[in-house]
């Protein structure tokens, strides 16, 4: 029972514990206030050392260093991010700085600042090495196998092995160490890209946003192209052989491919639509890099990619030889319409003509790759088992010094067909076309398969595109600039893909099936 001389006890053990609470509150607030200023100071800090060392290493290179570090620990943490990235990389940023600089030409990741030149490894390839790595480890963890090296193992396994061979017969006679590096880079990336993309592609949405990151780039690309065309020279593009990196314009008619595949077989309309808006864009940049055997390879593999809808759409097969038919006659027509006319319109036309029959401005180019040719024939006929990397090849023709415009010319020739041959001899040259026939009768074969018409109208794209490549391969660097090969390494790779894909797809349907028609008890 409370008393009334119990009051007098409450009152103060109130008092007292108001008191209390109010000292806590202001600790409390004199800790924060402290806590604030230190993480304000620290903050100054960190800020004013972030620009200390931006003025001494540069702020582009600091940036590639902070954005580097993000993705090395996302890629550590989830290492299919790492297919992302990549293509990222490879449809967003040039392999060198551009004649007219466009931004992404100068970031860091195809090759080193000027003051970290000459390190054994690019950036790219470091970060392929630990997206493998980062792979590798987790599988271990998981106890699950390792890796896994698909429908192209042992193909891939036989090129690696002449390209092993080339390194040591190179390096045993005279080689340059640092240009046998530079050579074999493109076979190692291509290794790479194929074993990331068949380890790590394990669902249909991954093949969507792969889709998406190649729309985005074509877009951004045809953005500056159009940019330098119309803002830079005034509509004036003949002052200059090409206005973007040589390889912008394979991606350009890689793109206008899928939309023709999309149009022909399958649509995602959001897809195709964003690829529509975009189309304007990429032929005036397109037409503005002026690489005319880009347009060569576009019809190759437009007209593998069409024989393949013809071949897989039945009901349509009439219709579409029917348009087939008619387009080689309109082409026909315009090439032979406007092949000796000028202005921008006829100029693929005069891509066309020139590869057959070079005019003035183009007969020197190819006189020059018909010596290259010869010399590289000849080189490989003097080495049967292979000339090996980092030797200049033989000139019984002598070629036109051009070592200003491209120091290793004498290395690393057009025609990157030939240069296989040269560099691995017969027995690497057989390995590498064994290579490129398994990849068209493997992918063909899954186009054939598939059930799916998203999954089977990028197959269908993706056995264009290897056509693209070879044809292109022939005329201008392609199997040794290091996007294309990523590129490629990953296209087909994720192709490959995409049976288990389907059969994944399909085994989540039923079980999702099979739950929903599970009945209860209750």
């Amino acid at each position: 029972m409370t008393t009334l001389l119990d009051a007098p006890l409450k009152t103060a053990e109130s008092s007292t514990s108001l008191m209390s609470a109010a000292y806590l509150l202001s600790a409390q607030r004199r800790l924060d206030r402290r806590a604030y200023l230190a993480l304000l100071g620290g903050g100054l800090l960190a800020v004013l050392g972030v620009l200390a060392l931006g003025y001494q290493i540069g702020f582009t290179t600091e940036l590639g260093a902070l954005v580097g570090l993000v993705a090395v620990v996302a890629v550590i943490i989830r290492p299919s991010l790492s297919l992302y990235m990549m293509l990222a990389a490879v449809v967003f940023i040039e392999q060198e700085q551009l004649v007219i600089p466009v931004g992404t030409d100068n970031l860091p990741i195809f090759h080193w600042p000027p003051r970290m030149a000459g390190f054994i490894e690019r950036p790219i390839g470091l970060f392929l090495v630990l997206a493998l790595a980062a792979m590798l480890l987790q599988r271990f963890a998981r106890r699950e196998q390792l890796l896994r090296g698909g429908a192209l193992a042992w193909p891939l396994a036989a090129l690696m092995a002449c390209v092993g061979w080339g390194i040591i017969r190179g390096a045993t006679s005279g080689g340059d160490i640092k240009i046998i590096v530079l050579e074999v880079r493109p076979y190692w990336y291509l290794a790479l890209a194929y074993l990331l993309a068949t380890n790590l592609i394990t669902s249909v949405r991954q093949v969507h946003t792969m889709v998406w990151i190649i729309i985005a780039g074509a877009a951004l690309k045809s953005l500056q192209g159009t940019y330098i065309v119309f803002g830079v020279l005034g509509g004036h593009i003949g002052a200059y052989h090409e206005i973007m990196a040589h390889e912008e314009s394979f991606f350009f008619v890689a793109l206008m491919l899928l939309i023709v595949v999309f149009v022909l077989y399958f649509r995602d309309k959001k897809q195709l639509i964003a690829m529509a808006c975009i189309l304007p864009f990429l032929l005036v940049a397109l037409v503005g890099n002026q690489r005319r055997a880009d347009y060569v390879a576009f019809l190759i593999g437009l007209l593998v990619a069409w024989v393949l809808i013809i071949y897989v759409k039945r009901r349509a097969r009439g219709l579409l030889l029917t348009a087939l038919i008619s387009l080689v006659l309109l082409g026909g027509v315009y090439v032979v319409a406007f092949g000796n006319s000028g202005g921008a319109l006829a100029q693929p036309a005069r891509a066309v003509i020139t590869v057959f029959k070079p005019d003035a401005t183009e007969a020197a180019s190819n006189q020059y790759r018909v010596i290259e040719d010869y010399d590289l024939k000849y080189t490989a006929r003097k080495n049967p088992l292979g000339y090996g990397f980092g030797k200049p090849f033989y000139q019984p023709a002598v070629l036109p010094n051009i070592q200003s415009l491209d120091q290793y010319y004498l290395y690393v020739p057009h025609n990157t067909i030939y240069w296989v041959l040269m560099r691995l001899g017969i027995i690497g040259d057989l390995a590498f076309w064994y290579l490129i026939g398994m990849i068209i009768v493997r992918i063909t074969h899954v186009v054939k398969r598939l059930r799916t018409p998203y999954l089977k109208a990028i197959a269908i794209y993706a056995v264009g595109v290897v056509f693209m490549e070879i044809t292109l391969a022939f005329a201008d660097y392609q199997l040794f600039f290091l996007r294309n090969v990523l590129f490629f390494g990953l296209i087909v790779g994720m192709a490959l893909r995409f049976p288990a894909l389907e059969e994944g797809k399909e085994a989540l349907h039923a079980a999702a099936h099979r739950k929903s028609n599970t009945t209860h008890p209750w």
